[in-house]
């Protein structure tokens, strides 16, 4: 699979077109049904298509493929989450961190899970630990908030949802869950005052507007709570709590048999809700009726989607020999070369980074890994080899002319390798050192010369140090 290919098909997943996603994938897996990343989009495309079950099969038959594969152990946990089996989530979850404890996504969804568990203490931790990785994700502040606010902890609730607000000033949620706590804490007014915000910044928004009509009716704003409620119940006219919530407006304003038909409307939308039935029951009594208006909870933050981070594409890395080397050597013994220049005094070593050498050498690890693209006239060695052999016969030919090529003990720096005249190696001896660490695997013809001069290397870099 390409990465113009996985490209393709992570825009089609983005854009909701997953039905041409999931035909490509189809394809891809026919000729490829061990595709770890067409594998990882295809139960994408099936959970974003509500096939929940199918795509826990994929993501479950990539984590017994690879069971420290993050991003499939992440969105099995996910797709847990939405099936409803909370306690195998949150052990994937676990597991995932546990893998890579720098996903604070994870955490998130974690504290998210234990709310809904109950468990808020284990919350409280998760959400804690998301904020201290990274402060500025106002989701967590407005979770957190939910958490303080379930321990009746109303003062540190309200401060936190101030966070969230700060963070990000057009999250509907935010001022609506701000309001519930302003609202529990008799700070009616306020209440209001953010109620208003969350339906201007979410109009069609019916737990916001229920809640502002309710704490209208609490500040004797009659007339603008009825208004509230009829504004639901025309986009939504089977809605029991609004028919409820009008029944007690017109209750407190004295219209009983108007409230009592509003009340039997509300029982007909919901068969046995309680809160109507009681508030009937007290109007048709002929004491002064006490009504209870219906109010939404407060709502997470959740954003719990699959994790979206695309996988690197799979390598397939050359085979075969190389200039009559194994290329998995060469590849092992070029890799080695270029951590070995991470020895060099500083100002050599970012001479080397900018230098053709070390240009030379990342095409060729690149090319052997199969990185293709990165260097395209070297795509296939196996039918361009002419453009690295020729380059490399010629400094060969160069370098081999020497009748020494080891780095003599008296030519390197005693103590510190500072400026000039502390010994430091100049110009011809650093070109020298580098040229002879990249020529040099052109003369290992088996793996007994490569130990030999694997330990010449790790000599001379200790003289360096």
């Amino acid at each position: 699979m390409s990465v113009i290919e996985m490209q393709k098909i992570a825009k089609l997943i983005k854009d909701g077109d997953y039905e041409n996603a999931e035909e490509l994938l189809r394809n891809i897996l026919e000729e490829s049904p061990h595709n770890r990343t067409a594998r990882f989009l295809f139960g994408i495309t099936l959970a974003k298509t509500g096939m929940l079950e199918e795509a826990e099969a994929e993501f479950l038959n990539l984590v017994e493929r690879d069971s420290h594969d993050v991003d499939a152990l992440g969105a099995l946990a996910i797709v847990y989450r939405w099936r409803g089996k909370l306690k195998d989530a949150l052990g994937i979850f676990h597991d995932a961190i546990e893998l890579d404890p720098t996903r604070i996504e994870f955490y998130r969804y974690i504290a998210d899970i234990q709310i809904l568990e109950k468990n808020l203490k284990a919350a409280f931790m998760a959400y804690a630990k998301v904020i201290e990785c990274n402060p500025e994700i106002a989701s967590a502040y407005n979770n957190l908030g939910i958490v303080y606010f379930e321990t009746q902890d109303i003062a540190k609730a309200l401060s936190t949802f101030q966070q969230a607000i700060s963070r990000d000033g057009g999250n509907a949620k935010f001022y609506y869950n701000y309001a519930i706590a302003l609202e529990a804490n008799n700070q009616l007014q306020e209440a209001m005052r953010k109620y208003d915000i969350a339906v201007s910044i979410a109009p069609r928004w019916t737990a916001a507007r229920l809640n502002l009509g309710s704490v209208l009716a609490k500040l004797g704003q009659l007339d603008k709570a009825g208004g509230a409620f009829d504004v639901i119940l025309d986009e939504d006219p089977l809605n029991a709590e609004a028919w409820n919530n009008m029944g007690a407006t017109l209750a407190m304003q004295g219209y009983k048999e108007e409230a009592i038909r509003h009340f039997m409307r509300a029982l007909e939308e919901r068969s046995g809700y309680d809160l109507a039935q009681r508030n009937m029951d007290s109007v048709k009594s002929d004491a002064e009726p006490k009504v209870m208006f219906a109010v939404a909870d407060m709502l997470l933050d959740e954003e719990v989607g699959l994790p979206f981070n695309l996988p690197k594409p799979e390598l397939e890395p050359l085979s075969g020999d190389f200039m009559g080397f194994e290329i998995p050597h060469l590849l092992e013994f070029m890799k080695y070369l270029k951590e070995m220049t991470s020895f060099l005094p500083e100002e050599r070593r970012v001479a080397f980074d900018q230098s053709a050498v070390r240009i030379n050498m990342e095409h060729i690890i690149n090319t052997f890994m199969g990185h293709r693209g990165i260097l395209r006239e070297i795509q296939d060695l196996r039918l361009k080899q002419q453009t690295l052999i020729d380059p490399l016969k010629a400094q060969i030919k160069k370098i081999s002319s020497r009748q020494d090529l080891t780095l003599e003990p008296s030519r390197l720096p005693e103590g510190d390798a500072g400026g000039e005249g502390s010994g430091a190696l100049n110009r011809e001896e650093i070109a020298d050192f580098l040229g002879y660490l990249e020529t040099l695997s052109s003369s290992l013809p088996d793996p007994v010369v490569l130990e030999r001069f694997t330990q010449k290397v790790k000599t001379a870099v200790s003289m360096m140090e």
